[in-house]
């Protein structure tokens, strides 16, 4: 290298393009179009597809206990009953109010999705706000998958989805 800046400007050039490429790549990825699907469909087995699975939370009890030896860690079971009953609700609120607002659910389009990170601060797995801009005929709305997870290179929802008219 002929000076400090060229290494500079190769480092910046990499981290824009590997930020790029992410943005690009979390659309086709399958919690988005397992969720889009859930929504257009209004499917509630369709989004249960998205959710955390027995191994995964096998995989995650103990980096939990690691990282938070004082709390008690219910069994996977559990767990995924919760999520299950939480996202079910979660996801009859959100086809409501979005019907109440107008919007045409099978008729939806997926215009983008976004990424937003957002790590847990002892938890050593990428989290982060999955954000799907969507529209049904005049309308355009948001779908945020708040907290995902990627767990063992799946990203999972993990917590709830919030709806935001435009």
């Amino acid at each position: 290298m002929k000076s400090p800046v060229q290494l500079l400007f190769i480092v910046v050039s990499l981290l824009v393009f590997q930020f790029g490429h992410t943005q690009e790549n979390i659309k086709d990825t399958h919690i988005v179009t397992t969720v889009f699907k859930a929504f257009k469909e209004q499917n509630k087995n369709v989004l249960l597809k998205s959710l955390v699975t027995k191994e995964e939370i096998d995989y995650l009890i103990p980096k939990i206990k690691e990282s938070h030896p004082d709390e008690n860690v219910p069994e996977a079971e559990e767990i995924i009953e919760v999520f299950k009953t939480s996202a079910t609700k979660n996801f009859k609120e959100i086809i409501k109010r979005g019907s109440s607002f107008g919007v045409t659910w099978e008729n939806i389009v997926l215009e983008k999705a976004e990424f937003e990170p957002n790590p847990h601060a002892k938890l050593g797995i990428e989290r982060g706000n999955i954000t799907l801009v969507c529209a049904s005929n005049d309308k355009k709305f948001l779908i945020i998958l708040k907290k995902s997870y990627k767990i063992q290179d799946t990203w999972r929802l993990m917590d709830r989805m919030k709806f935001t008219l435009l």
